[in-house]
């Protein structure tokens, strides 16, 4: 009989957390676990989850830390407890660490010991979160990376408590689809030109600005006709519009039109992928950068900033660039200048950087692990 593990997850968009969240859930060992998953009501997540089989249970949980919400926290936890206990659930695992106090609370209700409860960590966090969301009463921490762990470290017991364990991708959903042309002419995109794209939300964190300058400077320096297009793949949060305005009239003062392409977010990103030469993800806060892996399965090489967990998944030369996280341009735009001059360098890169996707970060790998992890706990008494 599979044991269940209950998975929340306060988002249902289906970003970077929750594709890892549906590729885990979704290739779970089914004589070992039965996923479940509390989500919002409705979103991308929701509907992948369903037509996938998976168990989904509504609810709303809302900010924990927002004073306005305050009376609404018994009753959630109420209510998650609830699931707890219809479910049979043996272990709890947050997606994301908002969801942490909620589960902690939930999990001592639910049951006449309490259930543990698994945290997963996918951005660093500050020793103030840390204690505001009641991670420390968490059964065990899991790390998308080093940098995301270390966070943990001032914990007297973190190397029993923390655990580091890289994200994976699904290679048979990453995989090209027809030919290079054909997606090309499809997504209408010139033959030709050099293809940059960044993917994910759309906001300060992930400095597509930073972008929009490089490829304005290079537009200067470079003579026409300007053969390079970028792909900002993505739409922004509730409180990025703003942003996500700025960006676009960066692009219209910039003349950058033709050279620019918004594409609003889309659960299905593999045609993007596939009509890419490069990507970008030069965020100034990045616990893992799943982009990275997912194009890399495709073959496309990465430039990162030297933040977060993002080292830990760039070779650099080998299967990508990495640039100083500062606000400064023109670390990319020298980098871009590079493979626009050097016509193989991304195919070279690409290679490589798809195999070592396959050395390290298949979805079959992560999952193999994490029920290792599951089992482990499970297995230790509970205090």
């Amino acid at each position: 009989m599979p044991q269940t593990i209950v998975y929340i997850s306060p988002s249902s968009r289906l970003l970077g957390a929750r594709r890892s969240l549906l590729q885990l859930v979704t290739n779970l060992d089914p004589e070992r676990y039965r996923p479940v998953v509390v989500t919002n009501p409705t979103g991308d997540l929701v509907h992948a989850l369903q037509n996938a089989g998976i168990t989904t249970h509504p609810l709303q949980m809302y900010a924990w830390r927002k004073f306005r919400y305050w009376l609404q926290r018994p009753f959630k936890v109420r209510a998650l407890a609830s699931i707890f206990r219809e479910e049979n659930a043996a272990l709890i695992h947050c997606n994301e660490f908002h969801s942490t106090p909620y589960a902690i609370r939930a999990a001592r209700q639910a049951a006449p010991k309490p259930l543990p409860v698994l945290t997963h960590m996918r951005l660093s966090i500050t020793p103030r979160q840390i204690r505001n969301y009641d991670l420390r009463s968490a059964t065990r921490v899991l790390c998308v990376s080093h940098a995301a762990a270390r966070d943990f470290h001032v914990w007297p017991d973190w190397k029993e408590r923390v655990q580091v364990l890289y994200n994976g991708v699904d290679l048979e959903e990453f995989q090209p689809r027809g030919t290079h042309d054909g997606i090309r002419q499809q997504l209408g995109l010139p033959l030709d030109a050099f293809v940059i794209g960044q993917f994910g939300l759309v906001s300060p964190r992930k400095r597509a600005h930073l972008a929009l300058q490089a490829l304005a400077e290079l537009k200067k320096t470079l003579p026409a006709p300007h053969n390079f297009r970028l792909l900002i793949v993505g739409s922004p949060g509730r409180s990025d519009h703003e942003y996500h305005a700025q960006l676009q009239q960066t692009v219209e003062t910039e003349g950058l039109s033709d050279l620019v392409r918004f594409v609003p977010f889309t659960p299905d990103v593999v045609p993007y992928y596939q009509a890419c030469d490069l990507n970008l993800l030069i965020s100034n806060d990045e616990g893992f950068g799943r982009t990275i892996i997912e194009a890399g399965a495709m073959g496309v090489p990465t430039i990162g900033s030297r933040i977060g967990g993002i080292p830990e998944l760039i070779e650099d030369g080998q299967t990508g660039f990495l640039i100083p996280s500062d606000e400064s341009a023109a670390p990319l735009t020298a980098a871009l200048h590079h493979f626009l001059e050097d016509n193989t360098l991304s195919q070279h890169l690409g290679s490589a950087a798809r195999e070592h996707v396959l050395k390290n970060f298949t979805i079959a790998s992560h999952v193999q692990k994490t029920m290792q992890l599951y089992d482990g706990i499970l297995r230790a008494p509970m205090l």
